[in-house]
């Protein structure tokens, strides 16, 4: 794209980041959210998509705040810094990137690569706790969790990236009958595209409206 269309999408996305991140909404989504997850009788995980690194924390504290047991530990670093939550405690996690000189409400969710290793085998493991991920960018193309069964999409995607990132609910496993993909921005029309875009290549599969 020109700059002037890269401006004017960017200015799109910023004003809908905006209507998407509103705490009533937020509170709303998660209140769904976790009732729904709740009532799933399949055994396995989720994954939480968000269009930002501010709503992913604003998720896990709308989360957290209704299942406060969810959140596990924050490790103190030292008494002048940030304490983190810890990779090998909790049931919810975001995992994205991040650095030190982040501002302090992302702070508490930023880890080291070992740390993100750890997080990354216990989301694996269907037997470990950490049962939700929130995430922007991170493990939606070429991670590989079959024990995942539900993605939460809060995030606006569209052909080859919509794709990758609906292949991580698909993964054969035990009794599950196919991946769930529960839709809070609105991504019907590009589902419906990308899996156009896929048959007409010679794959299988069309999308269920409930």
């Amino acid at each position: 794209e020109d700059i002037g269309q890269r401006e004017k999408t960017k200015g799109k996305w910023t004003a809908l980041e905006k209507l998407v991140g509103a705490k009533p909404r937020i509170k709303e989504v998660a209140e769904d959210l976790v009732q729904h997850f709740e009532e799933r009788t399949i055994e396995g995980k989720g994954m939480i998509v968000c269009m930002s690194r501010d709503i992913c924390v604003q998720m896990f504290n709308a989360i957290t705040d209704l299942k406060p047991e969810w959140k596990g530990k924050l490790v103190k670093k030292d008494k002048t810094k940030e304490g983190y939550y810890d990779s090998a405690d909790g049931s919810i996690r975001i995992v994205m990137t991040g650095s030190a000189s982040d501002k302090k409400s992302l702070q508490p969710h930023i880890y080291t690569k070992i740390q993100k290793k750890a997080l990354e085998k216990r989301f694996k493991d269907p037997n470990d706790p950490l049962k939700l991920v929130i995430v922007r960018d991170m493990w939606l193309t070429g991670f590989d969790a079959p024990c995942v069964h539900t993605m939460y999409v809060d995030k606006p995607m569209r052909g080859h990236n919509l794709m990758q990132a609906i292949a991580r609910v698909n993964r054969v496993f035990k009794n599950k009958p196919g991946g769930l993909v529960v839709d809070y921005i609105g991504i019907a029309n590009e589902l419906k595209y990308a899996l156009k875009t896929y048959t007409d290549s010679h794959g299988k599969g069309r999308p269920t409206n409930f």
